[in-house]
């Protein structure tokens, strides 16, 4: 998906939200859209996030600026050091027989938020939201105020990697599972212009599956997908929206593997900026 509606050209400026969805590793793209968005005049109201939407949100929500955005990209250079993920010598299938939660702890992500981002939702620049859900009620929650690192861990808490997060004696995970783009969130927040960052935003033909465990990740990747084609769908026609092209990563790449984090802000970075030349050009800018 593209453009939905063209980038208006002066006039008198939209709510404008930026809406940051989950991806894994593959949320260093946000980083090279973010930079192209605000270098094309974009400059959010508010911003709603998922999973590491919601980290990358939340450290734009607390500069909104070129140079929040050069510090949010060192932060991800950093995570190539393996300090998210715990090592050791149980890998693959096996981890998956341990007893627990989870096959990871955040502790190591933790400790990142609390090093880069601000104690308090209150302390963000710009108005920020993130969503998780709760695993006793199968409800999705949203928070916007309070501390900040829970929420952050719990809307990134993908399941079965890393725990859940007991937030007011109720245990949350990932936002991803209900509401992975948070456009209709944005909407209910009286959102006139929607600038999208949605990194599974790519075609690429899915291989065929050759363990259960293809078929249960290819099941969630489907269903993470629905609601976001549904929504957009269904966009008011008053709502202007532009979906930021994502890049499509490299084959094989693992979900713990942060080395092509420079490659993946790099590309998405041209992508989006090439993108928005080419909405202002259609539009007589």
């Amino acid at each position: 998906m593209a453009v939905v509606r063209s980038l208006p050209l002066g006039g008198r400026h939209p709510r404008t939200a930026f809406v940051l969805g989950g991806g894994g590793n593959l949320g260093a793209m946000q980083v090279g859209m973010l930079r192209a968005a605000l270098e094309h005049g974009l400059v959010p109201d508010l911003i709603v996030g998922c999973s590491a939407g919601a980290l990358n949100g939340a450290a734009i929500a607390a500069d909104p600026t070129l140079e929040g955005v050069e510090q949010l990209a060192e932060l991800w250079r950093s995570l190539d050091d393996g300090g998210i993920w715990p090592s050791g010598r149980l890998a693959g299938p096996w981890l998956l027989l341990r007893k627990g939660k989870a096959l990871h702890t955040n502790d190591g992500l933790r400790a990142v938020l609390e090093a880069h981002l601000p104690e308090r939702f209150e302390d963000l620049q710009v108005p920020f939201q993130c969503v998780a859900v709760s695993l006793a009620r199968s409800a999705e929650r949203w928070f916007w105020s309070g501390p900040l690192a829970a929420p952050l861990l719990a809307s990134a808490a993908l399941p079965a990697v890393f725990p859940p997060v007991a937030i007011d004696g109720e245990d949350y995970i990932d936002g991803g599972v209900i509401d992975n783009v948070p456009v209709s969130r944005a909407l209910a927040l009286g959102a006139e212009r929607l600038v999208v960052m949605h990194v599974g935003n790519f075609f690429r033909p899915r291989p065929e599956p050759k363990r259960p465990l293809d078929v249960l990740l290819q099941a969630f990747s489907i269903g993470r997908g629905f609601r976001f084609h549904l929504d957009m769908r269904n966009l008011p026609t008053t709502v202007e929206a532009v979906v930021l092209p994502a890049v499509v990563p490299p084959a094989k790449l693992r979900y713990d593997d942060f080395s092509r984090s420079e490659e993946l802000m790099t590309r998405a970075h041209a992508m989006a900026s090439d993108h928005l030349r080419a909405l202002r050009a259609s539009a007589g800018g």
